[in-house]
């Protein structure tokens, strides 16, 4: 009797000890369908604050921590979430197709806050335009060259002028007269003559592209993540 019961409690421990590494930290249960909507949110939360922001406008230090939510927090969440909660599973290495299509995702995204930032500020110009003859004031020469300028009644412009849009240390100097399109609210960062008119609405399609890319790319790796470790 007594050997009996030795027997049936080895083989209990035995069956425990049998059981999947993974039942002692349960992996979330999700599906493809919860990969597109978390995809989808944050294309949608970094298209709008990079858009929102020169064009309502925000406040100056609401425009900065959204360019760093859309800029930095978002691209990296696309990566982090699913690494965070899909949890890698011992002796199992990540697939290459979601690592390559991770990479691709946090890629375009910074791509799709630069170009939809540029779409914001043209729009808030087109809205808030007005044309000064402005004094360069300083230029700052550095890696990125720019012009600190004031209108013609003494006051600054904000934000400073950029080198690619007319700030030129080698041809631009303290006392030069620019006439740039400005935005009186200070959201949007001045440029010299536009040849044309701005056209916001031209960047439609690479942001509907990159969107596209973003969620689709997503959505493959971390659904491949997890498939990965449902294996």
């Amino acid at each position: 009797m007594k050997g009996d019961k030795d027997s049936h409690r080895l083989a209990a421990g035995a069956d425990r000890a049998a059981q999947p590494a993974e039942n002692a930290h349960p992996r979330l249960r999700t599906g493809p369908i919860h990969w597109l909507l978390f995809n989808s949110t944050c294309v949608a939360a970094l298209v709008s604050l990079m858009w929102l922001a020169p064009v309502i406008p925000l406040p100056g230090l609401l425009r900065g921590a959204a360019f760093l939510i859309s800029a930095l927090l978002i691209p990296l969440a696309l990566v982090l979430v699913p690494a965070l909660l899909l949890r890698p599973i011992p002796h199992k290495k990540p697939p290459k197709l979601a690592i390559v299509a991770l990479i691709v995702a946090i890629v375009a995204a910074v791509v799709l806050a630069a170009i939809t930032r540029q779409a914001g500020n043209e729009r808030a110009l087109q809205e808030r335009d007005r044309w000064t003859e402005a004094v360069v004031i300083e230029v700052e020469n550095r890696k990125t060259d720019n012009c600190t300028l004031r209108t013609r009644d003494g006051r600054k412009i904000s934000p400073q002028l950029s080198e690619g849009d007319s700030c030129e240390a080698d041809w631009v100097e303290p006392g030069d007269k620019l006439r740039v399109l400005y935005d009186p609210k200070g959201a949007a960062g001045p440029v010299e003559d536009v040849d044309g008119e701005l056209e916001p609405d031209s960047y439609r399609g690479a942001v509907g592209g990159l969107a596209v890319l973003i969620i689709a790319a997503g959505t493959l790796g971390c659904t491949r993540l997890n498939r990965r470790g449902n294996e």
